[in-house]
C-alpha cells in the first residue's frame, strides 16, 4: 500500500537547514520553499524511482537509506548508496526530461522530503539564491559520479574496498554483504577475502 503524500506547511526543516549549508537563502525562499515541499514515506523495498520512467522529483532523504543500481546480463550492478540528509536524483533524466537508465530504491523504510521538478524551475526562475543552489546541488551529484566512474575504472578491488569504508563506513551495518560487493564490482567471496586481511 502506497503511504499517502503529506504536505508541510511553513516550517523550517532539514531539507531548507541543508540548503542553507550550501548557500545562503534569502528568508522569503525559505518561506516559499517551505510552502512547496512535500514529504513521504517508503517501505523498505519500495521503488522511489523506476528505470525507463523521467525522474520528476528532487529528493532528500530526511531518515533512511536508498540505493541507485541497475542489472545488465543479470547482474545487479550498483552506483551509489544515499543515507540521511543527502540529496537525491536521477540527475539526467530529472534535468534533460529523458527516461532514467537505472532506478532507486529504498533500502529500509525511508522518509523523503522532495521538490517537484517545475517547482524547482519556478523558484530558480524568481530565485538567484535558489537557482545557485540547485546547480551546486547537481553539480556535486556529477562530480561524485566521474568520480565513481574514476574508482571502478582505475582502482583495484581492496582500493575500492578502502575507499566504502571512508565513505560508507558507518552504514557498514546497514548494507548487506551482497549489496556491498556489488557496489565495489567483486563476488561476495572476493570481498569476505579482502575483509579477513583488514
Amino acid at each position: 500500500m502506497i503511504e499517502p503524500i503529506i504536505y508541510i506547511s511553513y516550517c523550517m526543516n532539514d531539507f531548507i537547514e541543508q540548503a542553507e549549508n550550501i548557500t545562503s537563502l534569502e528568508k522569503e525562499v525559505r518561506e516559499e520553499l517551505a510552502e512547496l515541499l512535500k514529504k513521504r514515506t517508503f517501505k523498505k523495498g519500495e521503488m522511489v524511482n523506476h528505470k525507463g520512467k523521467i525522474s520528476r522529483h528532487l529528493y532528500f532523504v530526511e531518515k533512511g537509506l536508498l540505493k541507485h543500481y541497475y542489472y545488465h546480463n543479470g547482474n545487479q550492478y550498483i552506483l551509489r548508496f544515499f543515507c540521511d540528509h543527502r540529496f537525491v536524483t536521477i540527475s539526467d533524466s530529472f534535468l534533460s526530461n529523458i527516461p532514467a537508465k537505472y532506478s532507486t530504491i529504498a533500502l529500509e523504510d525511508s522518509t523523503l522530503i522532495y521538490l517537484e521538478y517545475d517547482k524547482m524551475e519556478y523558484l530558480c526562475s524568481k530565485y538567484h539564491s535558489f537557482e545557485r543552489f540547485i546547480r551546486i546541488v547537481i553539480s556535486n551529484m556529477a562530480i561524485m559520479s566521474i568520480e565513481r566512474l574514476k574508482t571502478m575504472l582505475h582502482e583495484n578491488a581492496t582500493e575500492r574496498y578502502d575507499k566504502f569504508i571512508l565513505e560508507y563506513g558507518h552504514l557498514q551495518q546497514r548494507i548487506s554483504l551482497g549489496d556491498t560487493a556489488s557496489f565495489l564490482g567483486i563476488s561476495q567471496v572476493s570481498l569476505s577475502r579482502i575483509r579477513s586481511r583488514k
